[in-house]
């Protein structure tokens, strides 16, 4: 499942000359889950984050970790606009219909995940994320180390998962942007996934997702191997 390492290897490279900060995902050290996604009122809120949030898919090694790229949460005082990348290591899945449903599982955590005075706003449509942070959270501590825990806790209860790097970024000077379109294309990588696993169609040239299935290196073998098992 090396469909995506294209688009970590951009995250990487649009992150590399920034500073930033390393934390290592520790359990005890967990934000508070209450279990329900709470509604915080704009009097209570100490500011909003509003941006993209996706996860990237591999095979290759990645180490159970957060990083911060600018200012982490008891640091920030006022809106503006920020990024969530989690970058999810996998077990090799050798039946493509198992790694698609896998990749929707590790999806759904975000839904899953309601972090104390952490009110998360996303759409099972859309990539954009919004977070408001309640001033009660920032006076308690509350930081990108313990909610990226906490949101590690639930991708690694997915058994196929093996590792995950959340990767927060608040840096003001950043053309987010690029991080709209990674994506994107994410999205697009993934559904031409399920088109292929999926789909009596394998007509190419009359198919709009073949232009994914041009760039992305695997992806064509993929057709033509569900082509041949059809």
């Amino acid at each position: 499942m090396d469909f995506f390492d294209s688009l970590i290897n951009d995250v990487y490279s649009a992150l590399n000359d920034l500073p930033q900060k390393t934390y290592e995902h520790s359990v005890k050290d967990c934000w508070t889950d209450i279990g329900y996604n709470q509604v915080i009122l704009q009097r209570d809120t100490a500011f909003q984050l509003s941006g993209t949030g996706f996860n990237l898919i591999t095979t290759s090694d990645i180490r159970n970790q957060i990083i911060v790229i600018g200012d982490d949460l008891q640091n920030i005082r006022d809106d503006r606009p920020f990024a969530r990348i989690s970058l999810v290591q996998i077990d090799d899945e050798n039946d493509e219909q198992s790694a698609y449903e896998l990749i929707r599982k590790i999806e759904y955590v975000k839904y899953h995940y309601f972090p104390d005075g952490f009110m998360l706003r996303t759409s099972s449509r859309s990539h954009k994320e919004a977070v408001r942070v309640a001033k009660t959270a920032v006076r308690d501590g509350i930081s990108f180390q313990k909610t990226g825990s906490l949101l590690i806790e639930g991708y690694m209860k997915i058994p196929s998962v093996k590792g995950v790097c959340v990767i927060y970024v608040t840096y003001p000077e950043i053309d987010y942007s690029a991080f709209e379109k990674l994506a994107e294309k994410n999205n697009r990588i993934t559904e031409t996934l399920n088109h292929i696993v999926n789909s009596v169609n394998f007509d190419c040239s009359t198919c709009n997702l073949k232009a994914v299935c041009d760039e992305v290196e695997g992806m064509k073998e993929l057709h033509f191997k569900m082509n041949g098992m059809k």
